[in-house]
Order: structure tokens, then C-alpha cells, then sequence
């Protein structure tokens, strides 16, 4: 067998009594293997030379903007408090650095920066694009290696949807569960429905009162809620923002989605297949929103705002750094106002993404937004 990431997960298929995975170990492995993991090997995976986009990608205008919203939020810390800022999956460090950019110019910085990040590849590059920072940069594992000792704002952008997740069909009126097993005839990974391989996934499906059809498909991000969980139990005092695409259970419950959100992404383009070349492709599902806010109240959360983040950027003022540009498309003005009309305008990527501000601590209300979101 000539993909050696392919032949490790067949050869744990194999070594199973019943010659199946679940369809969340497989993803972990396609993602996370430390070797042959998409995450985990070298090589650029955003923007034009990766595989896929990510907002930060169309210019600084995004982290600028978020930025503002930011050093909104420190005003709600005691004057001359210090604070701290952390960023988990940061990616190549390029929003990070934006935003640090945004607080300097507005005299916001924090006492530091953290980023969560547990890939050497990525920390590398972080490292190099935040050399300059005007605040020390420290590296976890963990949010947990964070000392919470400081009021913090926790961000992150395009992360969860990335988190494995398991995948629960009907089939006959009973909750089943997605397995992938090797088809020796076929040479090729199939997936197979077996009984739900722990409680806590049909709980899921009660607890949000949401009833999966007969022949729906749906995925259940229990890795995701546990990150969750341990950041509730983490954070004292400060902000949680989630940026990702996703929606409620009322979004995810369209006949649409009647297939789940599991996507593959290759060289920009989406593909249907995501059992034949596994680490070569990035693996998502939407995140279910209206678990992280439940969620969050149960881990005393407070859910302050969860709109579009068309909705979001608009309301931080980023319609206000349109300028009038030259006649050349190429001119730095004309990019900056084509990032600008793509992230925030009705019909741009932004209509696909979702802003959930968390807080815990704190009682005022988000500030640095032109109109009250909730």
C-alpha cells in the first residue's frame, strides 16, 4: 500500500474485533496523526498556495476591525488592569499580528499573547510573522498552560469546524452510528452503521430537543464541547469569541443538510470523497452553535452576541474603512475595498460564518459595535 497513512488506518481496522473505526477516529487520524495528519504535515494549507481561504487571508482589514472590538471589550476590565489576549489554532500568526496592531495603535496592548497551538509547523511560522510584536508571545499545548491569574479574551477563527466528529444517521427509527471499515474486494475504506458507541451521543440529540428524521445524517462534536467545557472551567474572569462557519439547530435542521456538513477540501475545491487519500485533504463539519451556547450556560457563560459575521463586521464599523480608490484594480485601496465588500456585504463569505461572543466575569455589554447584538 502506497499511502502510508492509508495503511495505518487499515491496519487499526484490521486489528478490531469487528473491522471498523468510528467515523471520529478516522478523522482524528486524517487530521492529527502525528506524522501523516493534514495538521500535522508541512506545507502551507491557507490561502492562494494552501487549500482553502480564511478571512484573515483577504487582507488585515478583518483582524483590524476585530481588533476594535477588542480593546472594546477592555474597558470592561478595571482601569490599568493587566489583561491577556490568546488566540487558539492561530494558524500562520497573521490575525494574531493584526489585531495586536489594532490594540497598539488604540493603546489597548495586553500584558501578553498567547497562542494555543500544538502543531511545530505552525508554531514555526507564528513564530517567524509575530518576531516584532510590541507584547512577549508564549506557546501552549493547552489553554490550561495559561496562567488565569489575568482577565483574558480568548478568540479564534475557522477552529472548531476542524475539531473530529462523530456522525449519527436513522435509520429505522433507531440512532446509529457512522463506522468505516476496508473493503478488501474493492480496495477502498466504505462506511458501515453500527449502535451508538457511547451515551452521550443520543443525549446530545435529547438535550437540544432535536429530532433527527429517518434517513438524516448529522454530526455530533463532542471534541469541540469538550474543548468548551475546558475553557468554561479555565476562564475567571473575560471574553470567549468563536468565529466559524456553522448555525443553530434551526439552520442545521434545513432539508439541505439532510446529508450532515461534512466536508473535504483540496487545492480550493470541494470534494464529495473524503475516505481516498486521507491527510491530503482538509476534513469540516459546521458548528453546531446551538450546543456551544447551551453549553456555555452550563459552565456559567454568559452568551452576550451570535449573529452573521456580515452582521458582526458591520456593526464594528468596517464599512467605514472603504476608500475612495484609484482607477488601477490592483492599487492597495481597491484590494482593501474588495476584502472589505467580501467579508461584510450581503451574498460575501461572511454570510456563511457566525460570531458567538462569550463572556464570564463581566457584566457590561460588548463595546465597539455601532448597534447592540444578540
Amino acid at each position: 500500500m502506497d499511502d502510508p497513512l492509508l495503511a495505518v488506518i487499515v491496519e487499526e481496522i484490521q486489528a478490531h474485533p469487528e473491522k471498523r473505526i468510528s467515523f471520529r477516529r478516522y478523522m482524528e487520524q486524517a487530521l492529527y496523526h502525528p506524522r501523516w495528519g493534514y495538521y500535522r504535515r508541512e506545507g502551507l494549507k491557507i490561502g492562494k498556495r494552501g487549500d482553502f481561504y480564511t478571512s484573515p487571508h483577504l487582507g488585515d482589514v478583518f483582524g483590524e476591525t476585530l481588533g476594535r472590538v477588542i480593546s472594546g471589550m477592555v474597558s470592561s476590565f478595571s482601569p490599568g488592569c493587566p489583561w491577556t489576549l490568546v488566540e487558539a489554532g492561530g494558524g500562520d500568526g497573521r490575525l494574531a499580528g493584526n489585531i495586536l496592531s489594532s490594540l497598539e495603535e488604540g493603546k489597548r496592548l495586553p500584558q501578553s499573547l498567547w497562542l494555543v497551538e500544538t502543531s511545530p509547523f505552525h508554531r514555526e511560522l507564528q513564530s517567524e510573522r509575530l518576531r516584532d510584536a510590541p507584547v512577549p508571545v508564549h506557546w501552549a499545548e493547552a489553554v490550561t498552560e495559561i496562567p488565569p491569574d489575568s482577565p483574558c479574551i480568548l478568540f479564534s477563527n475557522e477552529l472548531l469546524d476542524a475539531f473530529p466528529v462523530h456522525r449519527v444517521t436513522r435509520k429505522e427509527g433507531e440512532l446509529l452510528e457512522i463506522h468505516v471499515a476496508w473493503d478488501e474486494d474493492r480496495e477502498r475504506l466504505v462506511e458501515c452503521s453500527r449502535p451508538l458507541s457511547h451515551p452521550s451521543l443520543a443525549a446530545y440529540f435529547h438535550r437540544l430537543d432535536w429530532d433527527l428524521p429517518e434517513g438524516w445524517t448529522a454530526e455530533v462534536p463532542l471534541d469541540a464541547l469538550a474543548w468548551l467545557e475546558e475553557i468554561g472551567e479555565w476562564l475567571k474572569n473575560g471574553y470567549l469569541i468563536t468565529i466559524d462557519y456553522g448555525g443553530t439547530t434551526e439552520e442545521l435542521s434545513l432539508p439541505q443538510r439532510k446529508d450532515g456538513t461534512l466536508r473535504c477540501f483540496r487545492n480550493h475545491q470541494l470534494h464529495v470523497d473524503c475516505y481516498s487519500h486521507p491527510g491530503d485533504s482538509d476534513l469540516t463539519s459546521h458548528v453546531h452553535f446551538s450546543a456551544l451556547m447551551d453549553l456555555g450556560e452550563v459552565m456559567g457563560l454568559q452568551n452576550l452576541v451570535y449573529t452573521t459575521q456580515t452582521r458582526f463586521l458591520q456593526a464594528a464599523g468596517i464599512l467605514d474603512r472603504l476608500a475612495v480608490a484609484p482607477a488601477d484594480p490592483f492599487s492597495p485601496e481597491a484590494r482593501r475595498n474588495r476584502a472589505i465588500r467580501q467579508l461584510a456585504l450581503a451574498g460575501g463569505m461572511g454570510d456563511s460564518f457566525r460570531v458567538l461572543i462569550q463572556s464570564k466575569g463581566v457584566e457590561v455589554p460588548v463595546t465597539g459595535l455601532k448597534e447592540e447584538l444578540s
